[in-house]
Order: structure tokens, then sequence, then C-alpha cells
């Protein structure tokens, strides 16, 4: 048997591929737990300068692995595993590019908007059916708020229709779409550019934009403050002003 993620190092670059096409990429606890680890060890490891998120054909990821929820009840009740991934991807200092390669449904579509940069293919799908079959994603629900606003998450949820790649990139969901055949080209192109910026860099910009998303007031300029400084003086920063000086 396969093992449900296959791993793999380009240069700097981490491919993570969700494994399971005979169930759509499906998200098992075993699956889930991989990607934990995976992305905490991206995370871990100064050689790693981004991560490419992608389904084996012909899917991206069709959600939740229903068949195992419906195999022990209780774990519908326990989205804890998917939550603590979403946020591992979220708050992952490093890039995090998403190549949809096909649908992208319910927790597939969750992966999705807590990717830095999504490139669809032409024939990618992204949505929240799970409207159709009585069920509700609280835990999606922040992640897509944020990208499309409350309008569109509400036609989204309610509708439940998948969007088509260009669609998805009008909603704000997706960036660019490309061809097929072109996908992991252009992302494996998009990730090795961000590989070369300064990660420091890099970091404190995604933490930059987590202050503005979710803090407020006081405390949050306070926090971009403390995070404009702290860039501004590091040696990265230091040596990438000296190059800029010299042209």
């Amino acid at each position: 048997m396969n093992a449900p993620l296959d791993v793999n190092r380009r240069d700097a670059t981490l491919e993570l591929t969700l494994n399971r096409p005979e169930c759509r990429n499906a998200l098992s606890q075993e699956l889930i737990t991989r990607l934990k680890d995976a992305f905490h060890a991206a995370e871990a490891d100064v050689d790693v300068r981004s991560v490419i998120l992608t389904g084996a054909p012909p899917s991206f990821c069709a959600g939740l692995d229903l068949r195992e929820v419906a195999a022990d009840g209780a774990a519908v009740h326990d989205t804890t595993p998917l939550l603590e991934l979403f946020e591992t991807i979220d708050r992952l200092p490093k890039p995090v590019l998403a190549a949809v390669n096909g649908p992208a449904v319910a927790g597939g579509a969750g992966l999705v908007s807590v990717c830095d940069i999504v490139v669809c293919g032409e024939t990618a799908r992204i949505g929240y059916p799970g409207i159709h079959h009585g069920l509700v994603a609280p835990v999606l629900m922040p992640y897509l708020l944020r990208l499309v606003g409350e309008r569109r998450a509400r036609h989204l949820l309610l509708v439940g229709d998948l969007l088509t790649a260009p669609q998805a990139v009008a909603y704000g969901l997706a960036n660019e779409v490309v061809s097929d055949h072109e996908l992991l080209w252009r992302v494996r192109e998009l990730a090795t550019a961000l590989a070369q910026h300064p990660p420091q860099a890099v970091a404190e910009t995604k933490a930059a934009l987590r202050a503005l998303r979710d803090g407020g007031g006081a405390d949050q300029a306070a926090r971009l403050r403390e995070l404009a400084g702290s860039v501004r003086w590091t040696d990265e920063a230091k040596r990438g002003m000296a190059r800029f000086l010299e042209l």
C-alpha cells in the first residue's frame, strides 16, 4: 500500500502530494497527522524555503474521509485535528503554494484557503458542497470569510456549487489559472522564486499580515511597530539595503 502522503525535496522546496487517489485524496486521520508532521518538519528545516501542496491526479482533495467518519461516529464531532492542520499551515513562516489539479471541495477547499499562493489548473473546481448532504463546516468558515467576504461566503456555503478555476480567481480563492499540463511547472517556478527571498523577511511579512488580520487597536499597532523594527535591522535586511545602495 502506498503512503497517503508523498514527500519530496526539490532544491529548497518541499513538495507534498496527497496520495489517496482511490478516494480523491480524502483526508483520513492518518493523512492529517502526516501533513501536520510534514509542515512542522518544513518549519524546522532551515534548508526548506517554500512548500508546494498538491494532490495525486485526478483530484486535489475531496475533504474529510466520510467513510472513516461513518465508521467511527465520534470522528464527526472531533474536528480538532483538521483545525490544527489549518492553523499549522496558516502560521507556517515559509510560503505555502497550492497546485490545485482537480476538485478541491469541503476540507480540500479549506486546505486551499490557508495556502499563501494558489494556482489552479484549468480543470480545477473549488467549493463547499456539504450543504447538499446536511453537513456544516464551521472549521472552514473563518478562512473562507477572510478571503471572499460575507456575501460571497454565504453564497458558497448555502448554495454549495463548485466554482470553476476562473471563478475561483474572481472570488479571491485563487491567484491564477494555467493549463493542466503547465500547473506543476508554474507552481515550481513560483516556489523557486520565493525561495530566493531572505527567509526572515518572508516570515515577518507573513506574521505582519496575520497581525493585521487577527489583531486590532493599540495591540495591533504595537505588534506591527515591533515587527517593523525587528525586520529593519536584521543582518539580511542590512545586506539587502547595502546591495540596493550600490545600484
